[in-house]
């Protein structure tokens, strides 16, 4: 595959347009603050202001590829220009960015006022406390321009709540992304024309590492087709992300190509990908992975405190033994799906690695040894911050928590092992809660997700021990 057929995956640059108020030094070097963007952001040459007038013809010209201006202004002056004339910037409709101050990492506070006046004309404002929050900013920018053009297939009947004919009209609505949904039969169908030689390639050259535990040669090659039909078709497509209604329609009709091994393939490609469909947990991994950089992944999220829901699903409560009963027992859940953990990403486990199984099946779906799952552990000790997007597209959950253990079930083919989760206020959560599914990434990242929700134009209600609790 030639790197070219992917570059549809790669957000956009975000071109900054610097301007400075008046001719003297300014407050913040465009040349030192160049060394401190991220990679999605592209700096262009500082225009210094002369006058009213080249104010005005400067941002009536400024070209239409230009993505944000930040407004640098001399050491302490709040008398600018856009004081004086700020409906240039309001006629043009372009976001402004104060950059923070270089040597001492710490917003100008010389701009509060004028930030709110600009805000009150209805032009986007940012003054990030800090430069990681100005990069993440940018970041959040790029992915917002990114998704305006961006595509997510989701295959198979619409029979779950994320029916994406009916329900996803709020991220199209608030994103401007389109979500399509396209039967499994295509797939299918694809898987069978590729050749053996690629399936093989895939096997001896992605794969070669792979811990192959319990899943047979036949079941691999026919999950290597399954991931190479479906890239072929995402590209085709143009779509950046997909999702698999498994087991509202792939199972039930007696298949057990689950995409499992196609989720860890494709996302190293640079695909967004989620289980059963899920186009809301699938945007908000792609939202994780695109400001933290860092792997996450999906499971469902099943509380400790629901004896009877647990005993109906799996059997058995999964409830977690001596060493953590000092814990608050309250605030405890577990991560499981189809017979373990969840596709965990293989950076995500202690090893690297993940093991190939058969796939886990279900309690009410026996396992029976066809099929090609993803079996992994989290890492022990871990920070965890978790989001849920609503379907409304306008809202988004934050939470965090530890990782306590992965756990192995004995006696219990299809939960052989769980993740047990501690989180900071559980119950809270739950109150706001959109569906099972949570999208985890590791480490505390709640300023960075509040300020990229913030771009995205989404209200984040951001829950944490007690009156830590705050919405943002």
């Amino acid at each position: 595959m030639e790197k070219s057929d992917l570059r549809f995956l790669k957000t956009p640059a975000v071109r900054i347009q610097p301007i400075l108020a008046r001719e003297g030094v300014p407050s913040i070097d465009p040349e030192e603050m160049r060394k401190h963007l991220p990679p999605e952001a592209e700096l262009m040459p500082l225009i210094t202001i002369r006058d009213r007038m080249h104010w005005e013809s400067v941002i009536r010209s400024i070209p239409d590829d230009i993505d944000v201006i930040t407004l640098l202004s001399n050491p302490c002056y709040p008398t600018e220009i856009w004081n004086e004339n700020p409906e240039p910037l309001r006629q043009r409709g372009l976001p402004v960015l104060f950059w923070p101050l270089l040597q001492y990492d710490e917003p100008d506070f010389w701009k509060w006022s004028c930030s709110d006046m600009l805000r009150s004309l209805g032009v986007e404002v940012e003054l990030s406390e800090n430069q990681n929050l100005a990069r993440v900013w940018l970041k959040a920018l790029a992915f917002r321009k990114f998704l305006k053009r961006a595509k997510m297939l989701s295959f198979g009947k619409q029979n779950f709540p994320w029916n994406a004919d009916s329900a996803s009209g709020g991220f199209r609505n608030s994103l401007g992304m389109q979500i399509q949904s396209v039967p499994c039969s295509i797939v299918e169908e694809r898987m069978k024309t590729i050749s053996p030689d690629s399936i093989r390639s895939v096997i001896q050259f992605r794969l070669a590492d792979s811990i192959q535990e319990g899943v047979s040669p036949d079941e691999l090659e026919k999950a290597v087709a399954y991931y190479l039909g479906l890239r072929e078709i995402l590209i085709e497509r143009q779509a950046f992300a997909f999702g698999v209604n498994c087991f509202g329609d792939v199972i039930p009709r007696g298949m057990r190509i689950v995409p499992c091994l196609a989720q860890q393939l494709a996302r190293e490609d640079g695909f967004s990908t989620g289980c059963d469909g899920d186009f809301c947990a699938i945007i908000g991994l792609a939202m994780l992975e695109k400001i933290t950089s860092q792997p996450a992944m999906m499971s469902n999220l099943y509380p400790l405190a629901y004896r009877g829901a647990l005993i109906g699903h799996f059997g058995d409560p999964l409830d977690c033994d001596s060493r953590w009963r000092t814990h608050s027992f309250e605030n405890m859940a577990r991560l499981a799906h189809c017979g373990f953990a969840g596709v965990v990403p293989p950076p995500m486990t202690p090893s690297g690695k993940v093991r190939l199984r058969d796939w886990g099946g279900t309690y009410e779906i026996k396992r029976d040894g066809r099929g090609c799952g993803i079996d992994g552990e989290l890492r022990g000790g871990q920070t965890f911050t978790v989001i849920e997007p609503k379907f409304d597209g306008k809202t988004l959950l934050i939470t965090r928590g530890t990782v306590l253990e992965t756990t192995r079930h004995a006696g219990m083919p299809h939960c052989e092992s769980s993740v047990l989760l501690e989180f900071e206020n559980l119950p809270a959560f739950i109150r706001n809660i959109s569906r099972e599914h949570i999208a985890l990434v590791y480490g505390d990242w709640i300023p960075e997700i509040q300020t990229a929700a913030r771009v995205l134009g989404m209200h984040a209600i951001t829950i944490a021990a007690g009156p830590k609790s705050w919405t943002a």
